[in-house]
This record gives structure tokens, C-alpha cells and sequence, in this order.
């Protein structure tokens, strides 16, 4: 059997989801910077709605976890 080089090779779904999972880390790196600068200052509304965007995108995370875990 022939062997691929690495320029004939196409990106596999673990590289994909890899990619997928960097991305939220960092977003979530970045609410939490925001919501600690909406806590310190005094900005109650920022800090809660950084807070609100953190919690909805963990609950989106687990639901996507949850339906590839299934495959």
C-alpha cells in the first residue's frame, strides 16, 4: 500500500473538534476578564451579563457533548 505524505492527508474530526474546543476556552478566558472588569468597576450590569453569556455557552457545551457522546 502506498503512503500518504502529510500534504495528501485531510484533517480528521478530532482536529476539528480540537479546534472547536480552543475557541470556547478562549471566549470563556474572555468573559471571565470582562466580568472581572465589570466587578471591579462597580458595573453590575456587565459583570452579570458576562456572568449570564458564561453560563448559557457551558450549558450549550454540555448539550453538544452530550449529543456526540451518543455517535
Amino acid at each position: 500500500m502506498a503512503e500518504r505524505r502529510a500534504s495528501d492527508r485531510r484533517p480528521s474530526g478530532a482536529s476539528a473538534v480540537g479546534v472547536y474546543v480552543l475557541v470556547l476556552v478562549v471566549l470563556q478566558i474572555f468573559l471571565l476578564t470582562v466580568a472581572l472588569d465589570g466587578f471591579h468597576g462597580y458595573d453590575a450590569g456587565l459583570a452579570w451579563g458576562a456572568a449570564a453569556t458564561s453560563v448559557v455557552l457551558a450549558a450549550g457545551v454540555a448539550v453538544l457533548e452530550r449529543l456526540i457522546g451518543r455517535r
